[in-house]
């Protein structure tokens, strides 16, 4: 099995493994199921509470060659500060006490009882990380509403029209280049499970009945410092040459920053569909492997290739 990289071992479930926290361990694991991003992007303490500030450089020093005995100019360099929140997304969870009470496992058969809300929070997760509404209170700016206008440097037109289209997403994966965040103070990456103990609670019909409730936390949020770190190729129609998807997806992997210790793409089934066709006929480009984990996925040359199925086949045309 491959060595984990330096954004691996910052995962957030590399980090709750890290400090021994077993819930939000299995937490963390049935996110993933649904929030492939889980997998690959690091997670770092947000700066500020509940929001971290981070600079941009617009424009970076390029350095200047000296000759003895004459100096050099100082470095222009242009920068933005970049706000970027955390979202707390929240779940009960209520087990029939009787069916707890004769389980004689009383801890395994709740979180076992807990795995479709588990799960469930993992899409609404990365249904924010990718379509998220920085206007709105309880979410933050995704992917898609950073790179929503076709500029040709960090959003691609793959020239489909209607609204029958989807999008990938490429991302160069660091510390200083794009990563998610999580409340600062949190002990558990901000991930927790409250066990609120037996209850009295009112089922569908209004009549009561002994359960033990679980509350479900989980703190994330995410942030882009190199704009170039996170590339969209949009107007992607559903017949488009596999060729022509593959040479597309290189030519933008080299427009992200160098020397990221992971390279992601995020698309849907369909995309996947046909990189994995590609990779039986072109595997020295597209090809399957293992990754850090064993888990065996497709590779466009050292890029990662996740399914996120919350990136749709219905968008309308980017302009």
């Amino acid at each position: 099995m491959p060595t984990l990289n330096m954004a691996d071992q910052v995962t957030a479930l590399e980090i709750a493994r890290r400090i021994n926290a077993p819930d939000p361990c299995k937490i963390i694991e049935l996110l993933r199921l649904t929030n492939a991003m889980l997998i690959d992007v690091p997670a770092y303490e947000a700066n500020s509470g509940t929001i971290n500030k981070s600079v941009q450089r617009v424009i970076k020093p390029m350095g200047e060659h000296r000759i003895y005995n004459r100096g050099v100019g100082k470095a222009a360099t242009q920068t933005s500060t970049v706000e970027d929140r955390c979202a707390m997304l929240a779940e009960y969870s209520y087990v029939d006490a009787d069916l707890v009470d004769q389980s004689g496992n009383k801890a395994a058969l709740l979180m076992d009882e807990s795995k479709a809300i588990i799960k469930g929070m993992g899409l609404t997760q990365a249904n924010t990380l990718i379509h998220g509404d920085g206007d709105k209170d309880d979410e933050f700016a995704g992917l898609m509403s950073r790179r929503y206008k076709v500029d040709g440097v960090n959003t691609i037109d793959a020239g489909g029209t209607g609204s029958e289209l989807t999008s990938i997403y490429l991302c160069a994966i660091d510390r200083d280049l794009f990563h998610l965040i999580y409340p600062k103070g949190s002990k558990s990456v901000g991930v927790e499970r409250e066990d609120l103990g037996r209850q009295h609670i009112e089922d569908a019909e209004g009549k009561k009945y002994p359960a033990y409730v679980n509350y479900f936390t989980a703190g994330y949020g995410l942030t882009i410092k190199d704009p170039a770190a996170v590339k969209r190729i949009c107007n992607i129609p559903k017949n488009m040459d596999e060729d022509e998807l593959v040479d597309l997806i290189i030519e933008t992997s080299y427009k992200l920053p160098q020397g990221a210790s992971t390279y992601a793409m995020y698309s849907n089934d369909s995309i996947l569909i046909k990189l994995d066709k590609s990779a039986r006929y072109k595997g020295n480009v597209v090809h399957t492997t293992q990754d850090p984990w064993g888990e065996e996925i497709v590779n466009v040359r050292k890029i990662r290739c996740r399914q996120m199925d919350v990136i749709t086949n219905t968008e309308e045309r980017v302009a």
